[in-house]
């Protein structure tokens, strides 16, 4: 028998059949079975309805990511402050494959292989929720109903990762209240912020270690101050309405920062509000600053100088 040696080139094709094209395209006998058999898998999911989409909740202020190659390409979008939670649904199946090599008759094999939603979320569960030092925050179900149309007592199909005797993994799903599995991952990613907001204090009271304090710690300080889990913001962390403010250009004279809302330049004495420092006795009528008033200002310093010549006026007299 004649050995065949495959090439990348004979692999790049194989794979192309995972797409689940006509087999009868093909004329690599190897790339037709791998056709086929993408065809009879993907029938088979559909019979079983093993392809239904499943909804992530994402109770966190970060973004969820999974490192699990082409099966987890998504990026769960993070809570939104002010929001219960961000919703992401997995509608489709993830496909990859398992090179089986050359059988008898040297036909090259690729053997697809599906992921499907209901797989793929429970390892959002397992790295979040299950397993120890999780940071909570995460549940999935089975299905793309609005997580705010549960009432109470309803009941989801929560996709959770179990192992058997051998310690091979595989997915069981369990039935639970949707608002008590909730709480219950409210709960753990509670404990988690707090836990980290205690370690990042920690680090920013050492010098050598005020760097690990990062933007992450921030938003968590906002969420649990949202929560109403801490009292107040640590000394760490701005309000949310500071930075959403609109900082102060540049001196355009010595080019300091000036703090907002500033008349005048403390460094080199150049006026910014011009108005505002005729109004405040900061620069006389006819002063050279006045050249950048604007028509609708200079009638305002109009007035003013006609009320300030009538209060002198009754004061002479």
């Amino acid at each position: 028998m004649a050995t065949v040696v495959i090439t990348p080139e004979m692999q790049r094709a194989n794979a192309e059949a995972l797409l689940g094209r006509d087999p009868g395209k093909y004329r690599d006998p190897g790339q037709r079975w791998t056709a086929k058999r993408y065809a009879e898998i993907q029938r088979l999911l559909k019979q079983t309805e093993a392809d239904t989409p499943v909804t992530i909740l994402n109770l966190n202020p970060f973004p969820l990511k999974i490192n699990g190659g082409v099966y987890f390409p998504d990026q769960v979008p993070p809570c939104m402050p002010g929001e219960p939670y961000a919703v992401y649904v997995i509608k489709q199946t993830r496909w990859g494959h398992r090179d089986l090599g050359c059988d008898s008759q040297n036909m090259m094999q690729m053997e697809p292989v599906p992921a499907i939603p209901l797989v793929l979320a429970a390892e959002y569960i397992r790295e979040f929720v299950q397993q120890e030092g999780g940071f909570g925050g995460v549940l999935c179900y089975v299905g793309t109903h609005d997580p705010r149309s549960f009432k109470k007592g309803a009941k989801i199909r929560i996709p959770e990762v179990a192992y058997n005797e051998q310690g091979e993994f595989y997915v069981e799903v369990r039935e639970r209240d949707f608002h008590e599995a909730l709480a219950a991952v409210r709960q753990k990613r509670n404990d988690s912020l707090l836990r980290r907001l205690q370690s990042a204090n920690a680090w920013h009271e050492n010098d050598s270690q005020r760097m690990n304090v990062n933007d992450a710690h921030r938003d968590m300080a906002r969420l649990a101050f949202h929560e109403g889990l801490i009292p107040e913001l640590p000394r760490w962390v701005m309000q949310s309405s500071t930075l959403m403010e609109k900082q102060p250009e540049p001196c355009p004279s010595c080019a300091s920062q000036p703090k907002a809302g500033a008349i005048l330049c403390v460094n080199c004495g150049h006026i910014f509000d011009v108005l505002a420092a005729y109004r405040n006795t900061r620069i006389a009528y006819g002063a050279v600053e006045m050249d950048r008033l604007t028509a609708e200002e200079w009638k305002v310093v109009h007035q003013i100088k006609t009320e300030r010549d009538k209060a002198k006026g009754k004061a002479g007299a």
